[in-house]
């Protein structure tokens, strides 16, 4: 079974030079701005909108350690005076071995099997306590609640993560493969079929339209938008204003139809994914000056209001939708090959690319090598050129996700763009953030031998996907990994409840959470916390296999 980690071998065993280790000597340098929330919310129709529940405080950050590059021993010259050998004869030429005969440097098939297992186990256990067969729509959490859209989502990421690390002959991948197109489906509950505008809100693309799901015209104006709460009873049905709709949510729809596609060859899922993405790109990016960020709340994309600097209250280029939108481009490029889009590649590397640079102008801190959260635009941005005039102020908190993406859009960029050059230099900075991710977020002074992450599991699981996206490039990211897998197998050998499910925050345990409410997103046992758990030992499977 070759993955995304087997392509990425293979690229850095023939075109990248030794690269020193991601860790460095750094410290983490204070947060000073008060993270504004993260909402997974606003209501379809004319209901009021509802926010996204706020994001955590960072974590502690922790110490580092050092690494040396091993010595090579010179060969040993020839002894003086010998003879030299009959040569033998030549041997007939052998075919190629397939480049996927390559072995993998950091498999290990008893590893493998058991987080595959666990994954299975995992996520059968979420279906029968969340999963409504006859509706065919999930629960917030087993004992009820409505999950906006973002929550839902990762229960895709989830399956989808078990079908890349599986192979096509398990005895459980027609359960998976059902579950996914049912899963599909219920995320066109919240699909939008038309938007109202209001006084001061206009389409930046006059010929843009919502096309029917997994319908694609070929251009850029076919568009699929998603709300963040959902209709029960229909699909494509909502009516919304943008107050209901934000673009990093839609980057994570996005994602799940591309990896689909990857799992299950269906066209329409790939066209999805090219809607949203034209969507995003249509109406959510900003490339004023020297600008190059996705907006966060579509609403919020108009307003000015400053005062507490609330991103739904004011316009903001977040790093969620920012760095989230360059990683999907770069994964989406990557599956364009053999189809229909390979026209638009260099279109949409190119504005992931400008993301990229964008990002590490803006949102990376010189300190930590971790993302800032998010910048507040001044309201003459537009008319401005240089960065620091456009910016008003910039959000300094930093989580686990946004720099977890960045670590992967990196490690897909740097296989994907022509000019090695600019390559390189993604390369180089993701696998700095990654060094800096290890130090800020894995916390060494929770328990003696292990390393606790934040609570909120959904955050930590980009960490295992970055750092295992730039595990063939440097060795670094191979042992910052490690870290990972045994705080999740202490969670699974410790914080694991009579129920199947493991406390999100994996070292620090249950006792982290005060709030049971069934229809909370800051319960333990909601559905995106849950996932994301059983998706982390996904992504360790298709690591090991």
């Amino acid at each position: 079974m070759i993955g995304r980690r087997m392509t990425a071998f293979l690229t850095a065993a023939l075109l990248l030079p030794l690269f020193a280790s991601c860790a460095g000597d750094t410290e983490p340098g204070p947060v000073t701005e008060a993270s504004g929330t993260e909402p997974a919310a606003g209501l379809p129709v004319t209901a009021p909108e509802t926010e996204k529940p706020a994001e955590p405080e960072p974590e502690v950050p922790a110490d580092d350690g050092e690494e040396t590059e091993a010595v090579q021993e010179p060969e040993p010259e020839p002894a003086p005076d010998e003879p030299e050998p009959n040569p033998e004869p030549e041997p007939e030429p052998q075919p190629e071995e397939p480049a996927d005969a390559v072995p993998d440097p950091w498999s290990d098939p008893d590893l493998y099997a058991l987080y595959l297992d666990r994954a299975v186990e995992y996520a059968k256990t979420i279906h029968d306590l969340y999963w409504d067969g006859e509706t065919l729509l999930s629960r917030l959490t087993p004992s009820g609640g409505t999950p906006h859209l973002w929550p839902f989502t990762e229960q895709a990421g989830m399956v989808n993560g078990i079908l890349a690390a599986m192979p096509a002959d398990h005895p459980d991948r027609a359960f998976f493969e059902t579950w996914l197109h049912e899963l599909i489906g219920g995320l066109r509950h919240y699909r939008v079929r038309r938007v109202k505008l209001t006084d001061g809100q206009s389409w930046m693309d006059p010929d843009s339209f919502i096309a029917d799901f997994g319908e694609n015209d070929g251009t850029a104006h076919g568009y699929a938008v998603y709300s963040s709460s959902r209709h029960d009873k229909k699909q494509d049905y909502l009516i919304v204003t943008p107050d209901a709709v934000y673009f990093d949510d839609n980057v994570w729809v996005a994602k799940e139809f591309v990896a689909a596609w990857r799992n299950t060859g269906e066209e329409a899922y790939l066209n999805e994914a090219v809607n949203i993405l034209n969507w995003i790109l249509g109406e959510g990016y900003e490339d004023a000056g020297a600008l190059a960020g996705v907006y966060w709340k579509w609403s919020a994309r108009f307003l000015f209001k400053g005062g507490n600097y609330s991103d739904s209250d004011h316009a903001s280029l977040n790093a969620c939708s920012t760095v989230s939108c360059a990683m999907v481009l770069s994964q989406l490029c990557d599956a364009f090959r053999g189809t229909g889009f390979e026209s638009r590649v260099g279109e949409w590397l190119e504005k992931a690319d400008a993301m990229m640079r964008f990002a590490g102008e803006a949102y990376v801190d010189p300190s930590t090598k971790c993302l800032y959260d998010k910048v507040f635009l001044k309201e003459d941005f537009a008319s401005q050129s240089e960065l620091k005039r456009q910016i008003l102020k910039t959000d300094t908190a930093q989580y686990a996700y946004n720099t977890g993406t960045y670590l992967t859009a990196g490690a897909f960029l740097y296989r994907l763009l022509d000019d090695r050059d600019r390559a390189g230099e993604l390369l180089s900075a993701a696998l700095e953030s990654a060094g800096g991710a290890d130090r800020k977020f894995a916390d060494r002074g929770v328990k003696k031998g292990q390393y606790s992450y934040p609570s909120h599991s959904w955050f930590t699981s980009f960490l295992v996907s970055g750092f295992s996206d730039l595990a063939p490039y440097d060795e670094g990211c191979r042992e910052y990994l490690e870290h990972m897998r045994s705080a999740l197998d202490y969670a699974w050998e410790n914080e694991r409840a009579d129920d199947g499910l493991v406390s999100p925050s994996w070292i620090k345990g249950w006792s982290r959470f005060t709030n049971n409410s069934p229809d909370s997103e800051d319960n333990p046992r909601q559905i995106l916390y849950q996932s994301a758990n059983a998706h982390c030992y996904a992504m360790l499977a298709e690591y090991y296999g």
